[in-house]
């Protein structure tokens, strides 16, 4: 069994602390309309778990490919957690204090989780393919993970009906795609979405990068 690192288990530790924070609010204002982030951060866990466990520089490319599919297919679970910050609209004006809280540190601990579990994917990219070619295909992970958030935001899809209604999404995703140049609300998201993970990505690498040195 791998041995679980530092950058886990401070992960793991935050979490719990956000998690406890949510149930808190249940126990101190007896409301619940919040508990829902829980189940978002679990799933934003999944890829930075595959990529941690699964997805190493020296893995054979037909199981990077194998991995990669699954990890692509969750990974959107991760910075999908920045977006619940739109919930604070249907908070309480005595709970607002709170509740923007524990927006951010349920959004802030995905996107760690999303940025880090990328940054794997990124050093196995390098190692095959080269810095440049790798830089590409890292920003077209970010656009089409945010065309995956906002299927899972606006859309309402989730990651495992690719599974279990195939074709649905399919056929959704590509009405979407064909009349994004007309329908401003998707395209402008996208955009702007992407730019936001990509800058935050190049943030995180930043942080690592001068650790390691």
């Amino acid at each position: 069994m791998a041995i679980i690192n530092k950058t886990t288990k401070t992960l793991l530790l935050v979490s719990a602390v956000a998690v406890v924070l949510d149930f808190a609010r249940l126990d101190l204002w007896g409301t619940s309309n919040l508990m829902y982030l829980i189940w978002n951060l679990f799933l934003a866990w999944i890829p930075y778990l595959i990529s941690l466990y699964f997805i190493k520089k020296d893995v054979s490319t037909s199981r990077f490919v194998v991995f990669f599919v699954f990890w692509i297919l969750f990974f959107p679970n991760a910075p999908y957690l920045v977006t619940d910050v739109l919930h604070i609209v249907s908070s309480l004006p005595t709970l607002l204090w709170y509740d923007s809280l524990l927006l951010f540190f349920f959004g802030w601990i995905g996107l760690f989780l999303g940025m880090l579990s990328m940054f794997d994917i990124h050093q196995y990219l390098i190692a095959h393919l080269g810095r440049i070619f790798s830089e590409f295909i890292i920003f077209a992970i970010c656009f089409v993970s945010s065309f995956g958030v906002y299927l899972g935001r606006f859309e309402r899809w989730n990651s495992w009906d690719i599974f279990v209604r195939p074709l649905y999404l399919i056929r959704d995703s590509f009405y979407i795609s064909t009349g994004i140049a007309h329908n401003g609300t998707p395209l402008a998201f996208i955009f702007f979405f992407t730019v936001f993970m990509y800058c935050a990505y190049r943030m995180i690498c930043v942080l690592v990068v001068n650790k390691q040195e």
